[in-house]
């Protein structure tokens, strides 16, 4: 593709389309899988959350592979073989017999969500253009935000009318779907230009050492906005829970909060491509680490607002801050990705920033229980503080305009 001449349009069936669908196949299990864990194999809570944990150890474990594979294999081939494998983890997990059979089949999720999302991530840094990726990327997670609200009701449905084993089935067909429009509309890209393979352990040790820097400095931005991201998803149900809430007014609350976010995409990939990124970034810092941190002041006397509104106001703040940096990380990591080199680097460039979604809940579930819940939420104001701190001063400005260039067709 020649990025003079790049459209957004261009790339809907072999980016949107297909990332649209498997956000919402994944969507589809987030009412189910607890349950299904739970009543099928008589769970406890523990395992539970195990069964919800294993996709993204999965996806962790697999991240820095998956860069390496995508210069041994190509592009279209880790692709491929991470959504074929997403559709045999789907249809695994709705015929597993025991919860082990369960548990294996959701890291096979993981390892699959790694190859696809990474050799992805890969393909839009080669063809998008720096100045249009604020917008593309933008909107690839609006896309997917807009999917996991979907998921989450089809999937409830069919497990409420059919069978709490049919959304897993479901899931698999939604794999076969985009699977064929893969192979039908993915443009073939060869990166002809990757460093020859030096063994494994020597790509990682090299690709690391090479970019050290960035992984230092942009990474930490990354882990502290997604450990923001991720802790909202924890800190907003407790803090309901406290506060005596029916499950039901809990549920519309982070429905709120989700659909404010799903709606401010376009807002995001505007000032990224017209100011620059860190002018996203950084209110998306300041916007969401104060709603965690307003949270914590819930039925505080300081406050002339009822528990429950200070509740709601906090989680539409919350999706503010987080759908005014939609796609940030990454178009970050897709400006400083190598062109000789994407894969490797957006493989350690993804565990880098899955490591602070997979640290957020924990750490907050760890300091609430250690002190309290509004503890952790006033500590993701540090969390914040530091995000904000290195993405001004440790950050180099990524966004490149050449003027020469012809104006992006959209």
């Amino acid at each position: 593709m020649n990025k003079s001449n790049f459209s957004i349009k261009s790339i809907f069936w072999s980016v949107y389309a297909p990332s649209f669908l498997l956000s919402m196949g994944q969507g589809l299990l987030i009412p189910v899988l607890p349950i299904y864990a739970r009543d099928t194999f008589q769970s406890g809570d523990l395992l539970v959350g195990i069964a919800i944990a294993a996709r993204h150890f999965g996806t962790m474990g697999f991240d820095i592979p998956a860069g390496m594979l995508i210069g041994r294999l190509g592009l279209n081939r880790t692709m491929i073989i991470g959504v074929i494998l997403f559709g045999v983890s789907s249809i695994f997990a709705g015929l597993s017999g025991s919860f082990t059979i369960l548990f294996l089949s959701r890291i096979l999720a993981g390892v699959s969500f790694a190859l696809w999302s990474i050799s992805r991530h890969a393909y839009i840094a080669s063809v998008i253009p720096n100045e249009s990726r604020g917008r593309a990327l933008a909107l690839f997670g609006g896309f997917g935000r807009i999917a996991t609200i979907i998921g989450p009701l089809i999937g409830g449905i069919m497990a409420e009318f059919i069978s709490i084993r049919s959304p897993f089935f479901f899931q698999g067909f939604v794999a076969l779907l985009t699977l064929i429009i893969i192979l039908k509309n993915s443009q073939k890209f060869e990166m002809s230009d990757q460093k020859p393979s030096v063994g494994y352990l020597n790509d990682l040790r090299n690709t690391f050492f090479d970019h050290k820097h960035v992984y230092l400095t942009a990474g930490i931005s990354a882990i502290a906005l997604q450990f923001l991201r991720a802790s909202r998803e924890i800190v907003i149900p407790l803090w309901g829970d406290n506060l005596d809430l029916r499950k039901d007014e809990i549920g519309y609350i982070t429905t709120l909060s989700f659909a404010v976010d799903s709606f401010m995409f376009p807002i995001s990939g505007y000032i990224m491509d017209k100011f620059g990124r860190r002018f996203t970034g950084i209110p998306a810092f300041i916007i969401l680490g104060s709603s965690l941190v307003l949270i914590g002041t819930v039925g505080s006397p300081i406050l002339f607002l009822t528990p429950y509104a200070t509740l709601i106001i906090a989680a539409i703040l919350s999706g503010v801050g987080n759908g005014i940096s939609s796609g940030l990380v990454l178009t970050l990591g897709s400006d400083l990705s190598p062109p000789n080199n994407r894969g490797g680097f957006l493989g350690i460039w993804r565990f880098i920033s899955d490591s602070g979604g997979a640290a957020g809940p924990t750490v907050m579930g760890v300091v609430a229980n250690s002190f309290s819940l509004a503890t952790a939420s006033f500590s993701s104001g540090i969390i914040a503080i530091t995000g904000i701190i290195f993405l001004r001063f440790f950050v180099k400005e990524t966004l490149v305009k050449d003027k020469k260039k012809s104006k992006t067709k959209n």
